[in-house]
Parts: structure tokens; sequence; C-alpha cells
């Protein structure tokens, strides 16, 4: 594949992938609640097929990425591939998390169901959409950072964005030995997952800017 052509495709992959993010995070918080409190299961399965692109976005870019670094810098193509496969890690597990919140809802029939809480479903993803996600993320983040750094592919402050973003990530890693109330800021399902995971998602949406910009220079 030509550079170029990289550029664009894994360009587009991330900015796609984070319009998709924009439209699934509201769905956990903008919705009309059953007679138990509980979210619709409409809107349960909504956001996991919204997820379950944002997967398929997150293969697409790691994979796009690695093949740049591969033709751009190949000193470096085993930090290249060490990304891509921690990205195709993180989208695996979505796709497992997607299938465990996916399956309460099928077992909940009438009775209330939230794959956020325990008791009502949330039992077997949270340790993948908490201390998992974060990890990888901090990972992903750490290494392209360090690339970046040694490369010159990208603006060094986007090095330093992205290592901000991974120690914000690294931070709730111990999350795993806290609570389990999704209200707790620092609790294994707290309202910090979708801040980490926005933020992670907007590195990816600068990055792929960059390589738009330079597929069109």
């Amino acid at each position: 594949m030509k550079k170029t052509t990289a550029y664009y495709w894994t360009g587009i992959f991330g900015i796609a992938m984070y319009l998709l993010v924009l439209l699934e995070i509201p769905l956990y918080f903008v919705y009309t609640p059953t007679p138990s409190g509980t979210p619709p299961a409409a809107i349960i399965l909504i956001r996991i097929l919204v997820d379950m692109f944002v997967c398929i976005g997150l293969i697409g870019f790691f994979s796009g990425f690695r093949n740049i670094i591969s033709q751009s810098e190949p000193d470096f193509e085993w930090l290249g591939t060490f990304i891509f496969t921690c990205g195709l890690a993180f989208s695996i597990l979505g796709f497992v998390a997607d299938s465990i919140q996916a399956g309460s809802v099928f077992a909940a029939h009438a009775n209330p169901v939230n794959p956020t809480w325990v008791g009502y479903g949330a039992e077997g993803a949270l340790l993948i959409y908490g201390p998992i996600n974060r990890l990888l993320n901090a990972t992903i983040l750490f290494a392209a950072g360090t690339l970046i750094i040694k490369t010159g592919l990208f603006p060094k402050w986007t090095a330093w964005l992205g290592y901000l973003i991974a120690i914000y990530n690294l931070s709730f890693v111990p999350t795993l030995f806290f609570v389990t109330t999704p209200l707790d800021f620092y609790s294994v399902n707290g309202w910090n997952i979708p801040i980490a995971a926005g933020l992670f998602f907007l590195w990816i949406l600068i990055i792929s800017i960059f390589l738009i910009r330079k597929k069109n220079k």
C-alpha cells in the first residue's frame, strides 16, 4: 500500500471511530428509564451495536498505524507492532464485553437489567471496561508517545499529550480494589471510564487529523 493511501485510510478510520464514540457515550446518560430505573433494553443494544463498529475502527486504525511505522520508520517496526497488538487486544476485549452485556439483556427477559451495575448484569464486563482497558490505553499511549519522540513522525506535543492521558488512565488501574458503584468517580465502573475513554479517542482523533494532512501534502 502506498504511504499516502495508508495515511488517508488510517486517518479516516480514526475520525469515523471518534464520531461513533461521540454517538455512543451520550447513550449511557440520556434515555427514559424503565419503571425500575434501568435503561431500556433497546438503548443497551444500540450502545452495543455502536461499540461493535468502534471495535472495527480500532482494528482499522492500528493496522494502518503499524503499516505507516513499518514504511516510514523501519527501525521502530517492532514498536509499531507492539502498539498494533495492544490495540488489537483492546478491540477484541471490546467485543467480549459487548457479548457479555448483550447476554445479560437476553437473559433478563422482562427483568430489570443494567450492564453497568453489579447485580443487574455488569459482573462479567466490569474488569474489561475498567482496569484492563485503562491499562491497555496507558500502554498504547506510552508506547506511541515514545515512538513520536524518537521519530518526529508527529509534533512532539502530541507525545506529551499522550503521556498525560496515559498517566490519567494508569491511575485508574487500582480501581480493581475499590467499590462497584457507577456514581462514584474512583470506582471500578465509575464515571472516570467515559472520561478516560473520551481522552484516549480524542488523542486518536488528533493523530488521525495529522495523518489526513500528511496525505494531502
